[in-house]
């Protein structure tokens, strides 16, 4: 069953306290995939995400060295948030030289994946969409599947 919800935000600061509030959402092993053109926000929400988390480190956008990883806690636990940034890569060959496969087999991985609608192959737990419709302003849609994560073949 898939749950949709939207949100408008009307600055980074709020986009950011969205991430971080949904953050508990978010279980050990989902993957994230986020949508949207440059500059809506999508970075701005995982930086929240990652004060959810706990995490101490400074959240930038991965763009260029496409993947980050990040120590942070959910409920007690030690978790390592990924923060992947697919943009420069094309198809399945692009998804095994990252690594993806063997990146989704870590037990306490959480994985937020930008411009991963551009890889069919990848199945979200969580699917949100940033729309820019003002200049600070993101309309942001979350939609939530029941199905197990991770990459089909």
């Amino acid at each position: 069953m898939e749950k949709e919800t939207e949100f408008i935000t009307k600055s980074a600061r709020e986009t950011e306290d969205l991430g971080q509030k949904l953050a508990h959402n978010f279980r050990i092993g989902n993957v994230v995939i986020l949508t949207g053109e440059l500059g809506a926000g999508k970075t701005t929400f995982v930086q929240g995400v990652a004060k959810g988390f706990l995490v101490k480190s400074r959240v930038i956008s991965p763009t260029f060295i496409l993947l980050r990883m990040h120590r942070g806690k959910k409920d007690k636990r030690n978790i390592t948030l990924y923060h992947i940034d697919l943009y420069r890569l094309e198809g399945k060959e692009g998804i095994k030289t990252l690594g993806l496969e063997e990146i989704f087999e870590d037990v306490n991985g959480i994985f937020l994946i930008e411009w991963g609608e551009k890889h069919e192959s990848l199945k979200a737990s969580w699917d949100i969409n940033f729309k820019i419709i003002g200049r600070d302003s993101r309309r942001i849609t979350i939609r939530n599947y029941d199905y197990a994560p991770g990459v089909s073949s």
